[in-house]
């Protein structure tokens, strides 16, 4: 398990007083750790059955209704929590209680093998924290969204410390490889100009990791580099370097273009996360396949394909007549079109599915399908693997295909 993780709560208030500009805190003295921290210290772990068969009870109590009866072969056991002798647990069918301690045998997680690497993007929440719990296997890797980068390289945190702490908790727990993602929204250009602002930007966003206990950072950029490349460069090798001497991974993620230098990129960190996502100003796919195939076919020729990582959204886009679209969930796609009593149409060049509703709106959507065909471009190109976006929002079949790509 990530050790670093286990001190993420205590280090929050250190974390938003120094790394957001604050004063220093007072040394903290040596406490019993809250009963939260306690709970998050089991949280992800894996136990398989002591006992023949176990009743699981609605409360941490042998009074608590029975929820159900869980057998010594049950594949999976995650602990949720931990209170006066009593485990909570999830089960792969969904069903989540009470069992005593003495029932279970806590077995050691087993860090994944990184022949390819599937990581999930997710903003904290509910949502995303079901999609681990479910789905955690089928993952090598996650990076929570929270992190912003500004022109002048300082570094801004929007997120609920509790439900980062909890999914970092979690992933540590099941050996998944955590990393920040952190966004650049625009050009920094008053960063590349300084020497010094880089060096801060640098030491704030190991900071980051260090303080999160994290395995390294996503840098993505929403923007296409221009004229700045070879700085920006300089810039990302520095940071490379800086986390490579701490044993963390610097991940980069650029948007498509053919003038941009992924070679100069892919010198600069050790994985090139090529957004596959396009710029959605109008109705259409959210990635089409033949223009997937395309850019990998292109950006391969210059990149060795282990280092790059396709990254693909898993949600949806409902585009009115005039106006921006809309993130629809693939449950709230599906509940959609039921209601308007809409077809579901298949775009047999992107390989996409999507239909039309009332006065001119038009649903483009990613499912099981769709994301397969997708998926198998990592296999085509053997690529160092896919992060897929939006954790909390797939078809929840797209895991099958995840896990044939993690085993293949």
């Amino acid at each position: 398990m990530a050790r670093g993780v286990i001190v993420t709560l205590l280090s929050i208030l250190f974390y938003f007083t120094t790394l957001l500009g604050g004063q220093a805190p007072h040394p903290v003295e040596p406490m019993a750790p809250p009963a939260q921290q306690r709970t998050y210290e089991v949280l992800g772990q894996t136990a398989l059955l002591a006992a023949d068969a176990v009743t699981v009870r609605s409360g941490p109590s042998a009074e608590a209704d029975a929820l159900g009866v869980i057998k010594k072969d049950t594949a999976r056991v995650i602990i949720l929590d931990h209170q006066a002798g009593w485990y909570k647990v999830h089960l792969s069918s969904g069903l989540s209680g009470w069992v005593p301690e003495h029932a279970l045998t806590i077995v050691p997680s087993v860090p994944k093998p990184l022949d390819r690497l599937i990581v999930g993007y997710f903003e904290p929440g509910e949502a995303a924290y079901d999609t681990l719990l479910a789905h955690s296997t089928k993952l090598t890797a996650t990076a929570p969204l929270g992190w912003s980068l500004d022109s002048y390289g300082g570094i801004t945190a929007d997120f609920d410390p509790q439900e980062m702490g909890r999914s970092l908790y979690f992933a540590g727990n099941q050996e998944l490889l955590t990393f920040a993602h952190v966004r650049v929204p625009a050009s920094p250009t008053r960063l590349l100009s300084s020497a010094y602002l880089q060096q801060q930007a640098i030491s704030q966003l190991v900071n980051v990791v260090a303080e999160w206990g994290l395995k390294g950072l996503i840098i993505h950029f929403d923007y296409v580099p221009e004229g700045e490349q070879y700085e920006l460069f300089s810039f990302l090798q520095g940071l490379q370097a800086e986390l490579a001497a701490k044993g963390g991974r610097t991940l980069v993620s650029f948007p498509w273009d053919e003038n941009l230098d992924y070679a100069a990129a892919s010198r600069a960190a050790d994985y090139v996360v090529l957004q596959g996502s396009r710029d959605t100003k109008e109705p259409g796919p959210l990635a089409a396949l033949v223009e997937l195939d395309q850019m990998l076919a292109a950006i391969t020729k210059t990149v060795d394909a282990r280092k790059i990582i396709l990254a693909l959204s898993t949600s949806g886009l409902d585009w009115p007549r005039t106006g921006g679209a809309q993130v629809l969930s693939h449950e709230q796609v599906m509940d959609l079109a039921a209601r308007q009593g809409a077809k579901i149409r298949w775009d047999s060049v992107s390989m996409t599915p999507y239909f039309h509703y009332g006065n001119g709106h038009e649903v483009w959507f990613e499912n099981r399908y769709s994301m397969k065909y997708k998926l198998e471009l990592v296999a085509k190109y053997n690529l160092a693997g896919a992060a897929l976006g939006n954790l909390g929002q797939e078809d929840p079949e797209i895991w099958d295909s995840a896990a044939e790509l993690l085993i293949g």
